[in-house]
């Protein structure tokens, strides 16, 4: 299984708030469009798509806000896999051990 985190903004009148959430993906797979209503929905937001190129997603009930996803990072893309979260690890394990 791959993380995917995906970035939004909750749009309301003239306010914004920017969040994210996490999808699990299976591997060589990319996320779909209920994908992201699904995990919009695990956090307590009813959406339906309303924008496919900009992956704009609009209220299913009478509510007024946009949910406009800005950016999606996929963990393990780009040959990266789990790796990274070793050398990670190393790293501040390296640093936490390093009398200053």
């Amino acid at each position: 299984m791959r993380e995917c985190i995906f970035h939004f903004k909750v749009i309301r009148g003239n306010s914004t708030k920017e969040l994210r959430a996490l999808i699990m993906l299976k591997e060589d797979k990319a996320p779909t469009i209920t994908d992201f209503i699904e995990a919009f929905k695990q956090i307590g937001y009813n959406v339906r798509l309303e924008n496919e190129q900009e992956l704009i997603f609009a209220p299913a009930g009478g509510e007024d806000y946009k949910l406009d996803v800005t950016r999606i990072e996929i963990k393990g893309e780009d040959g990266e896999k789990e790796q990274h979260d070793g050398e990670l690890k190393s790293i501040v394990e390296n640093l936490i051990r390093t009398k200053w």
